[in-house]
């Protein structure tokens, strides 16, 4: 493996002496040559197995036609054309590191204003298509930004293309965005004359795990990295979501999508005063001590109420998958107070773990299509698993191309800057999953990760957004003006790595306005976000709506 990493590495490096002489004709006619001329002459720029297909001037105002990052399409639906854009030049390029790939990628360079940093753009789900919204976002700020659909074109939720290919594989897995970055750099060298003088990924989800898998293979491709409700460990979800699935599976079991608002009721009312203050949020699930009987038919009037085979389904999706011996052997969705989804049914259990009157679970397509087509031998399905014999088999077949390595060590040792961060309520991949990961990063990366390293669990919030708490806090796109470090984790992050100033709080919104582009609905209600292991504590007759009025208290 280290070989092909390295070999990978060289193969976007420009060689020969005809390459270099062209890389300091560019860097010249950078310094001279209008915006427009100098976007053009991109596509004379010779790299190893890239090919820059186009590079055109977009005049500004001149819409693009959107697509959001998985994470979002499945829930919103891609987006009107990304509008209110600066003018900038828009390179499309093509990656082929080996027969059979075919790695998508675009950058956006600011024609003028740029502020010397690169935007890496994550993408979540099985990827498949590239986010111009978070791109444009990026040129609005200042930054060039570098997006690929990570070597296939499919929607978030088909891994169909991944059968046969297991250089596509590899492609998903960890070489499509570093390839991407390197090839990102070239470009925007050419273009401004000079590189990018700090380089940051964000991601989410999927994307949140390959800004980890940067970091671990790749420790010099960016200064900081952002990580929001990692997939960190692919072959471990897969395990979460199969449990939860067959929970569900037996006859009378299936949870039905109305009975999410039932359970949310009940969490809020055992667990919402655990921390002292009744919010409508579970500051830390897991010491909520649930009492399943609430939910029983018979105990609870209500004609949502849970049959005792519908509460047993229940208890395991909240335990986790387990050997027969008993042994836990990842996490599971835990009792949050934000099951049902908000704004969107998508967000909660509804869209992602419940069996609803005849579909099955979301989590089906992702846990079901990555043992059908990632492995390319015959492998159990999610009715056939066997949480005794397969886990250890899907480790060793897919672990090496799609799990991130927690020893951070290259990567905080030159410098970097890491921030996780996690919605206690995600429906889609276990909150507990990135505490464990934390925790792994912390004893196997040496004496640095400590100080270069953040955490942020935010109680009430679903995948990447959404539910009752704050879910909006500036962790998906380029800070935009008037964004600050204390407001925005993106801008933190920056401060972190540009300026030595740790995060240790963030202020964020509750009621879906901002970042996602969803309408405030009220009054801005704020709240602190304290880092890892620290907890927002409301100061004695304040104000619950304003951050100020929280102090952090380990």
């Amino acid at each position: 493996m280290s070989l092909n990493v390295g070999l990978m590495g060289k193969s976007v490096m420009c060689s020969g002496m005809a390459t270099a002489a062209l890389l300091l004709w560019h860097s010249s006619l950078a310094a001279t040559a209008p915006t427009a001329d100098r976007c053009a002459t991109l596509t004379a720029l010779k790299l190893d197995q890239v090919v820059i297909e186009s590079a055109a001037h977009q005049v500004a105002n001149d819409p693009v036609a959107g697509t959001h990052l998985p994470t979002l399409s499945a829930q919103l639906g891609d987006g009107p054309p990304v509008a209110g854009l600066p003018a900038f030049c828009r390179a499309i390029g093509l990656i082929q590191p080996e027969s059979g790939s075919d790695i998508r990628f675009e950058v956006w360079m600011p024609s003028e204003g740029w502020d010397g940093r690169l935007y890496g753009v994550g993408i979540g789900g099985f990827a498949g298509s590239i986010d111009h919204l978070a791109l444009g976002m990026a040129v609005k700020a200042g930054q060039a930004g570098a997006a690929t659909d990570t070597g296939h074109a499919a929607a978030a939720t088909d891994s169909t293309w991944a059968k046969g290919h297991p250089e596509r594989v590899r492609d998903y897995g960890w070489r499509a965005i570093h390839l991407t970055t390197l090839a990102a750099k070239k470009l925007i060298s050419a273009f401004y004359g000079r590189g990018p003088q700090r380089s940051y990924f964000v991601g989410c989800s999927g994307g949140g795990r390959q800004g980890l898998v940067e970091a671990s293979r790749f420790p010099e491709d960016y200064d900081g990295i952002l990580a929001g409700a990692p997939a960190a460990l692919w072959t471990d979800l897969v395990m979460s979501m199969t449990n939860a699935i067959q929970a569900q599976r037996p006859s009378g079991r299936g949870i039905r999508h109305e009975q999410a608002h039932l359970l949310q009721e009940q969490v809020l009312k055992q667990c919402d005063a655990i921390d002292g203050q009744t919010d409508e949020l579970v500051e830390d699930p897991r010491l909520c001590k649930f009492d399943y009987s609430r939910l029983a038919c018979g105990t609870s009037n209500s004609p949502q109420c849970f049959t005792p085979s519908q509460l047993d389904a229940l208890k395991r999706i909240h335990a986790g998958p387990r050997d027969a011996s008993g042994r836990q052997l990842t996490g599971g969705y835990l009792p949050s107070g934000s099951e049902a989804g908000t704004p969107s049914p998508m967000l909660g259990w509804e869209g992602y773990l419940l069996t609803g009157p005849t579909d099955g679970p979301r989590v089906e397509a992702l846990a079901g299509g990555l043992l059908k087509n990632f492995v390319q031998s015959d492998f159990p399905t999610t009715a056939t698993f066997d949480f005794d014999k397969d886990p250890a088999r899907l480790r060793a077949t897919l672990a090496a191309d799609l799990d991130a390595d927690p020893n951070l060590g290259r990567f905080f040792e030159r410098g970097g800057k890491l921030i996780l961060w996690h919605g206690w309520a995600d429906a889609a991949i276990p909150p507990e999953a990135t505490l464990k990961f934390h925790e792994s990063v912390l004893h196997s990366s040496g004496p640095r990760a400590k100080d270069s390293m953040r955490l942020f669990m935010i109680p009430g919030v679903q995948h990447c957004f959404g539910g009752a708490g704050a879910d909006v806090f500036g962790q998906l796109a380029a800070p935009q003006p008037g964004e600050t470090a204390e407001r925005s984790m993106v801008a933190a992050l920056h401060a972190w790595v540009e300026q030595g100033k740790s995060p240790e709080t963030i202020i964020g919104r509750r009621g879906h306005g901002g970042a996602t582009g969803i309408p405030a609905t009220g009054p801005e209600r704020q709240r602190l976000l304290c880092a890892y292991p620290a907890k927002a504590v409301l100061n004695t007759g304040a104000d619950p709506d304003k951050a100020a009025s929280y102090r952090c208290q380990r």
